[in-house]
């Protein structure tokens, strides 16, 4: 899972305000292989030690990111309503997207329903990796109805119809079960689309 950072907000300087959590010996060695074998030795020793937190939070209407006004205050009022994709980002895009390299096209709907599109800005509680504008946001939700993934039977037959290498890649890397996956990540970050639908919300995405 942790891949995912690496082009969506390694690449961006913010290293120092992530979180200082080990990384289980699965994920360490999972992560070790593909797309971070192409980093530079500087940017290996940093994700050895340092793990991230991919939180998405809905603001006002906007088409970019910096159109949203008080961005500080935003953040602050929808706190109780964020979606916390802890580490978990990666392995969902690998399920979604059914491959063991999913980043390496960012124009996908899941890809941008995980990562939004690049952003770059600091703020107090991480930093923006990825934003999508309010009129991005039906497509997401359309993806979301197409593939029945808002429903545990429908993501449910998403998991089962993966391939053999995917499913051996989660394995290796310990991604949780389904049914925690749906429930503590799917499912949340599900309704947080629909509610941004529903109120013409964009959405941010910042790393912790």
């Amino acid at each position: 899972m942790h891949n995912a950072f690496l082009r969506c907000f390694l690449l961006i300087p913010m290293m120092a305000t992530f979180s200082n959590r080990p990384l289980s010996e699965k994920r360490s060695t999972a992560f070790n292989r593909g797309i971070y074998q192409q980093t530079s030795k500087a940017i290996q020793d940093k994700k050895n030690a340092f793990g991230i937190s991919i939180n998405l939070y809905r603001l006002a209407k906007a088409e970019k990111l910096e159109d949203i006004k008080d961005l500080e205050g935003q953040l602050a009022k929808t706190a109780d309503t964020k979606v916390n994709l802890y580490k978990i980002t990666g392995d969902i895009a690998m399920i979604f997207l059914n491959t063991t390299d999913p980043f390496s096209n960012p124009t996908t709907i899941p890809y941008k329903m995980l990562y939004g599109k690049r952003a770059k800005k600091s703020v107090s509680v991480g930093d923006v990796g990825g934003f999508l504008a309010t009129t991005e946001i039906p497509e997401i939700t359309q993806w979301i109805k197409k593939n029945k993934i808002e429903t545990f039977e429908g993501f449910s037959k998403v998991y089962d119809n993966l391939s053999k290498e995917v499913k051996k890649e989660l394995e290796e890397m310990g991604t949780e079960d389904k049914a925690d996956l749906f429930t503590g990540y799917v499912r949340p970050m599900v309704v947080l689309y629909f509610t941004a639908l529903e109120n013409n919300n964009s959405v941010v995405f910042i790393g912790q």
